[in-house]
């Protein structure tokens, strides 16, 4: 414990000195009658993360995650990984506060400011209010007792032996780095900050002020208002569109593998054929679609003598399946081809000398052999359904009375367009809940059947 002691007591300095840091906000207004008035207030860095007022401030989660992490190392007697943690949190510290520091338009730091200049009886325009921040004392003995920690972890580089260890312990590290890294930055720390956006209100540009449950209550249980009547439309045409499209993105991906797999000339043409639409955007397949069907000027219709209004109900929600299964078939055929393919011949075999025909062997040889890659294919699709967005936007948007509008239309439109993110991230918690329940049921029955 000796060798981990100090570095971990370093740490946790470290982590106190980092909790009272912050930085100075200094702005200047000049009057009408020439003299110059100017404020200055103190941004901690603990108030900035709850602010969500700038890119730079999804460092600092990202930051105290490093920093846990390195705790946790050093309490499990791994000072090298303790090291690497405590020395990538350092540098993106740094990053952090050059990053903040240069901001002169933060609209959190805005608002307080201008209270301030209120104070003094001053009402200056946002145009005209230039914030200077810079960091105080405090930043730089974070920093210090920072580089202290590494300082006392720093591997032992002295002789072969060592140096062949310290390569075998940090290179998985250096191996998952990138993921974690983009993990974390865009996948983790807007998670959390989802989380807390729906317990407040908050209109993206000013800072958020906690709310706790009333968002969700608004939408859950405020017959008549907005946002419960678009909750309720959006969530149940998304559940109409998961229940609609799933089935087909099952069963028409495992028929074109079964079916390729007899294919002996041609096999690796037609497989790239069919995988092809995977490759192209959302845009891309939704105006191609848009144009062969649209009523006015589309093939269907004007060349091919069709009278149906395509995008509107209920057509519409055939178009929707259709374009969707054509669009991402490609992903589950390749997966399932690769599962048909690591199939034994001898099992094919032996149920062909018991006397099993074509329908019997996919029911007691395929099937059986596939029911992990079909767990996980059905499982990915469900919540790929869910967070449809792209499809129904581009098709009908919110005609025919939002027809057609599912939920994640309401929530880029009210977090965006209107302002409302904290509702929106209500929303979206909500959606998230529904996608996590389905899922936990769905891999609990599979999971049962597999060992029954």
């Amino acid at each position: 414990m000796k060798r981990t002691a100090i570095p971990l007591l370093l740490l946790v300095c470290f982590l106190v000195s980092f909790c009272f840091s912050g930085v100075n906000a200094v702005s200047s207004i000049a009057a009408k009658d020439g003299t110059i008035t100017t404020v200055e207030t103190f941004v901690s860095h603990l108030s900035s993360v709850y602010s969500l007022s700038s890119t730079a401030v999804l460092l600092l989660p990202f930051v105290l995650v490093l920093s846990l992490l390195a705790f946790v190392s050093y309490i499990g007697k791994q000072k090298n990984v303790g090291f690497l943690f405590t020395a990538a949190a350092i540098v993106f510290y740094v990053v952090f506060l050059f990053a903040y520091c240069a901001e002169t338009r933060n609209n959190s730091v805005y608002n307080v400011i201008n209270e301030l200049f209120k104070a003094e009886g001053l009402k200056p325009k946002k145009r005209d209010v230039f914030i200077n921040m810079a960091p105080t004392w405090h930043c730089f003995l974070t920093i210090g007792l920072g580089l202290l920690t590494c300082a006392a972890s720093f591997p032992n580089f002295k002789t072969k032996t060592t140096r062949y260890n310290l390569k075998l312990e940090l290179e998985p590290y250096a191996y998952i780095a990138p993921h974690v890294l983009f993990f974390t930055l865009f996948s983790l720390v807007p998670i959390i900050y989802g989380l807390y956006t729906g317990f407040t209100k908050w209109d993206i540009y000013n800072e958020p002020v906690f709310a706790g449950l009333t968002n969700f209550e608004t939408i859950l249980f405020k017959e008549g208002n907005t946002y419960y009547n678009q909750l309720r439309n959006g969530l149940w045409n998304t559940i109409k569109f998961v229940i609609y499209t799933t089935p087909f993105l099952i069963i028409v991906p495992l028929s074109i593998a079964l079916a390729l797999r007899k294919v002996t000339r041609g096999n690796k043409l037609m497989q790239t054929i069919y995988y092809l639409p995977s490759l192209m955007s959302t845009t891309t397949v939704m105006l191609a679609w848009t144009y062969f069907f649209r009523n006015s000027y589309g093939f269907a219709n004007n060349f091919l003598g069709f009278t149906c209004e395509w995008f509107a109900p209920p057509y519409s929600w055939i178009m929707l399946v259709i374009i969707t299964v054509w669009w991402g078939n490609g992903g589950n055929m390749v997966i399932y081809q690769s599962s048909l393919a690591s199939i034994p011949e001898e099992q094919y075999e032996a149920a062909s000398i018991d006397g099993a025909n074509a329908v019997q062997k996919f029911f007691y040889v395929t099937l059986p052999n596939m029911s992990y890659p079909m767990m996980y294919t059905l499982v990915t699709t469900i919540i790929a359904q869910f967070n449809v967005y792209g499809q129904p936007q581009m098709m009908m948007g919110y005609n025919y009375d939002g027809a057609n509008a599912v939920l994640m239309m309401y929530i880029k439109d009210t977090a965006f367009a209107q302002g409302v993110a904290g509702i929106a991230s209500a929303m979206a918690l909500i959606l998230a809940a529904v996608i996590m329940v389905v899922a936990a049921i769905q891999i609990r029955v599979m999971f049962n059947d597999s060992k029954n």
